[in-house]
Parts: structure tokens; sequence; C-alpha cells
């Protein structure tokens, strides 16, 4: 024991040594001094990265692990606390070591029980705990099951039913009982593409299906918190409908439920696609501008009142009960929408301003954007891997960055002022989007700039507050006026995507990002907008070329096939898409379309493309590789022959060991969806969806 105090005073002399000829060095000190009041700001970046870790690993941990880490991680901080450097450097890895424990807790108390395999029509009974509007008619989120013919430890946490013909009078809270066919949650279409599996596991369902027969209403419940904002919910959609009931007001309809409640359901894809290409998808996610408008409609409107009683105004602080109500006001709206993460986000930062009103002191600046990462990240931390969360913050991070550097010039005319804030909030926005945006979704929207230029001030001067004038006003059946202000407001704003999405080159596809290229571009950001010094320029410089040079150099898949093996799909030489079948598999097939950079119009089918018969279809690569895609059992035997490749949804023969690469049944259930590389050398790399997801417990794969 004396000898190992001994080394460990012997170590800390040595550490002593060098983090003093480091911290009296000048360049190190001068930015010590210059970044010592962003240092906070990096504390979600570090939650982060142990988030990221977390479920980019493909073994679930034990949790024990995480928490002994973070344990001996604090007590070393806690002990070289003297020791500047060193301490911030322990530090960075203890708060790591939080973003992972946070995350594998969430994990363990979630404890989603999932479906494993497909269950035919049967009988199912439990309670309705959410209702989703769509365009052709709902999904109902049951839990509390009942399920005939099913084990009970295999009866799903709760099920999501898709329900063509729906009653008017469902309500959140009743227990239902109908036949319904039951599927386990979908596996990824291709590797690296959207995981839905560990999506429902952390909104805590574990399959999905539809209702086959009638549903029978068992008995009501009582209204709790969140059936309140439910049925709420469920009241204003009613309302909207009843007033906006033509048929030509659909489009408008659908838009005022989405701003009035959070629902999107109910906006038909034709409407949604032209919205995405004019770049005004964001107005359509309860966010920043909703809550903020919200936050300052109901502050100003207040205090205007209150200052109308003298009596009031001069004796008690009427700006700060305007702040208590603004706060209030926005929780019910927060509440209402769904409390997204966006609207979370939009939610934190508006209490921060507000309460910085209560405490007479300025809030809005980056570290109330860590404060509300910092909150989603500890409760919710799968949200870092969501569209919503990196869009959301990578949006508001650039713009107060931004706007905090920025000296306003008061010389300059108010409306001037306005459209250059506008359009300068605009280009930010989408510079900072971008990267997410082409990561997740596989485009960039061209003339979004001068979209939003036309479609912010429909939304902040007409749609928002005339909406929410119609939410006061309907418990009194008073909202009419207030409604058509808004749907006028809707119609331009309509127009506006309409117009824009029809424009030459609206809309570009990229190829898919891979997560090196997106952590290098994040990197980019963050140094740029956290970063105080000098240093920040050549490290986002640096950060970007590193970026882009991955980017270039970016393999893409050149055969992709489903879970299933029903579906295939090659990209030739010329970057032409040949798909194995055009009629099933719609999602599928947009997916491995989006992934590529490519476009509905430069898609054929196998049998116009490659030598087909009833037993498959051959494919000759540059390399003259043989591909054959195997439809019949019958011809296994032949086609194990000829096939440098073999790709097959039957069982291949033990025999069949000519093919370099076999594709079954077998390797496809215990797989997933496969994807092939084949370099200009003739090199064969295959990756699965099993090797980059892992073994999780949000994973399935299917069992022989």
């Amino acid at each position: 024991m004396r000898c190992a105090l001994v080394a460990f005073e012997k170590i800390l002399s040595k550490i002593r040594h060098k983090h003093q000829k480091l911290y009296f060095s000048k360049p190190f000190k001068l930015f010590l001094t210059q970044e010592k009041d962003h240092f906070f700001l990096w504390i979600p970046v570090l939650l982060a990265v142990g988030i990221a870790f977390y479920f980019g690993i493909t073994t679930e941990l034990p949790t024990w692990i995480g928490l002994t880490c973070l344990f001996i991680s604090g007590l070393t901080t806690y002990y070289l606390r003297d020791y500047y450097i060193v301490f911030l450097s322990t530090l960075s890895l203890t708060i790591i070591f939080v973003g992972f424990s946070s995350a594998q807790l969430r994990t363990l108390s979630v404890d989603t029980k999932v479906l494993p395999y497909s269950v035919g029509a049967t009988q199912i009974q439990g309670r309705i705990a959410k209702i989703i509007p769509e365009e052709k008619g709902i999904k109902l989120v049951l839990d509390n099951l009942q399920i005939s013919r099913l084990r009970a430890d295999h009866i799903p946490s709760r099920v999501r039913l898709h329900v063509n013909s729906p009653t008017s009078n469902l309500k959140t809270g009743q227990w239902i009982k109908t036949r319904a066919v039951l599927k386990p949650l979908p596996q990824p279409v291709s590797p690296h593409a959207f995981d839905f599996q560990r999506y429902a596991y952390f909104k805590g369902i574990g399959a999905i299906g539809f209702i086959y027969g009638d549903l029978e209403i068992l008995k009501n419940t009582e209204v709790g918190q969140y059936d309140f904002f439910a049925e709420l919910r469920q009241s204003v959609q009613n309302r909207l409908t009843d007033f906006f009931h033509k048929p030509k007001d659909k489009d408008i309809l659908s838009l005022a439920t989405t701003f009035l409640t959070g629902s999107k359901g109910l906006i038909n894809e034709e409407t949604m696609e032209n919205v995405r290409k004019a770049g005004l998808a964001h107005l359509l996610a309860i966010s920043g501008l909703h809550i903020g408008l919200v936050c300052a409609l109901f502050f100003f409107c207040i205090r205007f009142l209150l200052s109308l009683i003298p009596s009031l105004a001069l004796r008690h602080p009427t700006k700060k009960w305007a702040a208590v109500f603004a706060i209030a006001a926005t929780l019910f709206f927060t509440l209402l929408t769904g409390a997204s993460v966006p609207t979370i986000r939009a939610f934190i930062m508006s209490t921060i301003v507000l309460v910085g009103v209560l405490l007479d002191r300025k809030a809005i600046s980056l570290r109330s954007v860590a404060w509300a990462a910092i909150f989603i990240l500890i409760l919710f931390p799968e949200s870092l891997m969501g569209a919503s969360f990196q869009l959301s913050f990578a949006a508001v991070t650039a713009l107060i960055a931004f706007y905090e550097h920025r000296k306003p010039s008061p010389s300059r005319p108010k409306i001037i002022s306005y459209i250059g804030d506008i359009f300068s909030s605009s280009l930010i926005a989408t510079c900072a989007t971008t990267p997410f945006a082409a990561y997740h979704f596989n485009r960039v929207a061209l003339w979004g700039i001068g979209a939003n230029l036309l479609a912010i001030p429909l939304t902040v001067f007409l749609i928002m507050p005339f909406g929410l004038a119609a939410l006061i006003l309907m418990p009194f059946h008073l909202e009419a006026f207030p409604l058509w202000i808004m749907g006028n407001g809707i119609s331009a704003l309509l127009w506006v995507a309409n117009e824009t999405a029809g424009l030459p080159f609206a809309q570009i596809n990229i190829s898919a990002l891979n997560d090196l290229s997106l952590i290098l571009l994040t990197l980019a950001g963050l140094c740029l907008c956290l970063l105080k010094s000098k240093i920040r320029f050549p490290a986002c410089a640096i950060a970007s070329s590193i970026a882009f040079i991955v980017t270039y150099n970016n393999k893409q898949p050149d055969i992709l096939i489903s879970g299933d093996g029903r579906v295939s799909a090659i990209q030739t030489e010329s970057g032409e898409v040949v798909v194995s079948q055009l009629r099933r598999a719609a999602y599928t097939r947009e997916n491995w379309l989006r992934r590529w950079g490519k476009d509905e119009n430069q898609l054929n089918s196998f049998e116009q493309q490659l030598a087909c018969d009833r037993q498959g279809c051959l494919f000759r690569d540059r390399n003259g590789y043989q591909i054959i895609f195997n439809r019949q059992s019958m011809a296994l035997g032949e086609d194990c022959q000829r096939a440098d490749i073999l790709i097959t949804p039957q069982h291949s023969p033990a025999v069949c060991t000519e093919p370099q690469l076999i594709i079954d049944q077998h390797s496809l259930k215990q797989h997933g969806a496969h994807a092939i590389y084949i370099g200009t050398t003739g090199k064969i790399e295959l990756e699965t969806t099993r090797n980059v997801r892992g073994q999780r417990p949000w994973t399935i794969y299917g069992t022989d």
C-alpha cells in the first residue's frame, strides 16, 4: 500500500511539472483567458459524445460498467481539481460518462416489450393511449393489452394500429376490443437507414398492425392529465373540421391542424412534398418560431392590458406578472401540440428568458441553448439520434451565435432591417441545417431563402396570431373570424410553397453522407459558433475540408437487398438505378433512391434492363462478375454453378459453394438488409444491418 502511495505521488509530481509548463505558456494562457467563459457551452457537446457512443456500439453493455466508469472519473476529477488542465480533461471524460450512463439508464427504464413475430387476425383488447389523425383513417396506440393466441411474455408494451374507417366517438382513455393483424417492428431498409425499431422502442411501441373488422368500445375512463390534452387536441381538430368543411379547404384544414395541434398526419403527400421543396417544412414543426410567438404575444398583450389599470401599473411589477402568465401560456401550448423535442427546447429557452425578466437579467444567449440541450439529453438521450433534435439545435445555435456578434445599424429603416433579418436568418439557418438535412433526407431546397422571405411574415403576422386568437375564443364559439383570417394566411403560404416547388432545381438530391462526414461538419459548426478566440476560423476550415474529402471519397453500395429478400436494386456504372419490382415496397424503393441521390424518373425494372426469365435475372458488372437474382428454388442448382454472387429469398443448398458470395433466406433473416460494394479492382465487400446495429434491446431479426 505504501509503495502504491509513493508511486502515485511521483505520478502527481510529473503531472504537476508538465501542467505548470503548459499552463504558463503564452499561447495556451491566452486561449484559456478567451475561452474560459465559454467552457460551459461544451457540456451538451460532451454529453452528446457519450450518448452517441452508446447508440453507436453494437453490443449492450451492463449498466454497472457505465456507472463504474462515471464514479472513477468523477473521483479522479475531484482529486485532481488543483491541476487545471488535467482537471478539465478528467471533467470532460466525466461528462461523457454522464451522457453514456444516462442513455443506458433510459434504455433500462423504458424496457419496451417487442413482438418477435407476425400474428394473423386475432382478438385484441386494450386502452387507447393516443389517437393519431391521418389523411386516410387514423392510427391508434393501445396499451394495457390482452391478445389472444399470444404468449404472455410476447405481448408488446404498446401496439400502433391503423384504422381505415374510424368511428367518430373514439376518445383517448377508452377501452376497446377488436380483431387485428400484428407485425413486428420493421427493420431498416438498408444499412445506415432510419432505424424505426429504435424510434418505436423509446416511444414504448412494440408492434404495428391494422384493425381487421369492427371495433367495439367497452368502457370509458376518467380523463387524466395527459388524456385531457389529447381530448382537447381532438376537440380543436373537430372545430377546425367544422369550419374548413369544404373540399377545396382540405389543405388549409390540414395545415391549420398542424399549426394549432402539432399533428401533421392530415397533410397529403403532394402538399408536404411541395412544402419540403420550397424549404418551408420547418414552419410545420412546432418549434422556436411558434413557441416564441406564443410567448411574446401573451407577454406583451397581458402587459398592455395590465398597464390600462393605473392602480396596478403604478404599484405592482406588472412586467413580471406578464412573464408568469406567458410561461403558463407557453407551457399550455407546448402540451397541446404534443411536446416534441423542438417544442420542449423552445419552451425551455423561452422560460429561461422569462425567468431572466423575473430576476431583472438578460437571458437570451447561447447558455440558454446549452441548458435546454442538457435538459433534453439527460432526460431523453435517444432524441440526439433524431433529425428534429439535430436540425432544431443546429439552427438556433447558429442564429444566436450570429446575433450575439452582430452589431445592429440604428440608421437603417425598420422595414429594411426586418427584411435583412429574415434574409440573414434564413441563410444562416439553411447553412446550419443543410448537413443534417442531407444526412437524414438526402435533399436540399435551393430556393428556400426566397420562399422564407414571404412565408415567415405570413406565419408571424397572420397564421399564428389569429390561430391563437381562435384557440382562446373557441370556448365561446367566437372563433370564426380569426379562423377566416388564418385560413387566408395559410392559403397564401400554400401558394408560395406550390410556386416555389415548381421552379427549376427547386430541390436537389444528394447521395447519403456517412457518419464521419456529419461528425466533422458538426465539429466545424461548433468551433465556429462556440469558440471565441481566432482559432475558431482555422479549426472550422480544417474540419470542413476533411469532411468534404471524406464525403467525396464516400462509397455508395452497388447492390441493395431488402431484409425479406423480395426487393433488390442495382446502381449501374452509368448511375442508373434498376429495381427488381415496381409494384410493391414503395417505401423501400424511395429510401434507396434517396440514398443514391436519384429521382423516381431514373428508375427502371429488372425486366427492362437485365436478362430475365421466370426463374430469375442475370446482371454483369464492370468487373465481369455474374450476379444472379434467383426467384425459384428449382433453378438454384444451375445458378450455383454460374453465379459469382448469388442472391435468393430461398434457402441455398449446402452443396452450393461455387459463388464468391451467397445471400439467401438464412443470411437475410439473421442479418437483415444487405448492401454490396464492388470496387473497380473487383473486391467484394458486404455490409448488413446487423453489422451496423448489432444486437441491442430494440433490434429484432428473423429466426429460422
